[in-house]
């Protein structure tokens, strides 16, 4: 019985396949879809002349239509073309890469040309991408609801052009935070970080963030973040003393002057992870980099202080200080990760 239950499955592939054959899809106009199945046969030896021609066939027909309908998109002079133009020389591009593997014999016979299409990929892309970001920027700037679903359509598509667009991230960052009323956001370290070092690094003023966000939370181990910020690397420098001694003569007298430089710095080097919490994909990562310094100089003299220079006697005065604590100097990194944060959030 097992087998006998197979054999309806079996008859409907045949006649799925039997309604898929080369020259059923060509009168369909699936071009495509003849080049896909049947090009990588002919490269690895396939004879069946049938074949051969439908694929020449459905080459040249879609690569006129595409031809034509780049000419006809740019006749127009509007930016809103670019985006499709671009898609279709990429598809032209994708043809003609298809079949450069054909044998010699096989490109003769069908006029088969090497396209030398990559600078009009890249104008074309550059364009389309232009265009793609002026739109999104335009629909997010109104603040209504359906004109960022809108932007989201722009902005998926902007993807889909250049995944490395230096813009997409923000885009994207502003369109989940124009999309929610509340967000969350997260922190990871491997350090040992001061207690209400977290509440620092998220304890953003009133105004501070966009106007879209309606709360924030800032979690240890959120679900769903919006953004994670990862500590990678803490590095506290100790407490280094430069000096430096030389002379100075006037009216006959000398002075010793020694210049003291106290100086310590922490830095907190990691990324922040953004995701889009309503289906808990990454949007992208931004690496910051953020340092604590102190540093005070001050000087001072051995000798007659009528030999000093009028610079010298500016400095004279000065004096050590004592030296932050590590703990303090953390805490002002994490406020300047804050404002990072909150610039990143702004863009």
């Amino acid at each position: 019985m097992k087998y006998l239950r197979l054999i309806p499955i079996l008859l409907l592939g045949a006649m799925f396949a039997a309604c898929n054959t080369p020259k059923q899809l060509y009168e369909a106009q699936e071009y495509d879809q003849v080049i896909q199945r049947y090009a990588r046969d002919i490269c690895a030896g396939e004879k069946n002349l049938q074949r051969i021609n439908y694929v020449a066939a459905s080459y040249h027909k879609a690569n006129q239509a595409d031809h034509e309908r780049i000419q006809a998109l740019k006749a127009t002079g509007q930016p809103d073309v670019w985006p499709e133009i671009y898609q279709r020389y990429c598809s032209m591009k994708g043809r003609n890469d298809a079949l450069k593997c054909f044998p010699k014999e096989v490109k003769k016979g069908m006029n088969y040309v090497k396209l030398d299409l990559d600078d009009d990929i890249l104008a074309a892309r550059n364009k389309a991408e232009s265009f793609l970001v002026a739109k999104s920027k335009q629909l997010l700037s109104t603040g209504s609801s359906a004109d960022v679903l809108e932007a989201e359509n722009y902005v998926n598509q902007l993807r889909r052009t250049n995944r490395e667009n230096p813009q997409l991230l923000d885009l994207q960052k502003r369109i989940v935070l124009q999309s929610c009323e509340t967000v969350e956001l997260g922190m990871k370290s491997d350090y040992n970080l001061p207690e209400g070092f977290q509440q620092v690094v998220f304890g953003f003023d009133e105004g501070e963030l966009p106007s879209g966000i309606a709360q924030v939370y800032a979690l240890k181990k959120p679900k769903h973040p919006f953004a994670n910020v990862v500590v990678k690397d803490l590095s506290i420098s100790p407490m280094r003393l430069d000096e430096v001694t030389f002379k100075e003569n006037q009216n006959g007298k000398t002075v010793e002057v020694t210049d003291h430089s106290q100086h310590k710095d922490v830095k907190l080097k990691g990324h922040i992870s953004y995701y889009d919490p309503r289906s808990d994909k990454s949007l992208g990562v931004v690496p910051f980099e953020v340092t604590s310094t102190f540093k005070n100089d001050y000087t001072t003299i051995k000798g007659d202080r009528e030999a000093c220079s009028a610079e010298t006697l500016s400095r004279v005065d000065s004096k050590p200080v004592p030296v932050p604590t590590d703990e303090s100097m953390l805490f002002d990194a994490a406020k300047k990760l804050n404002d990072l944060i909150a610039a990143e959030l702004k863009k």
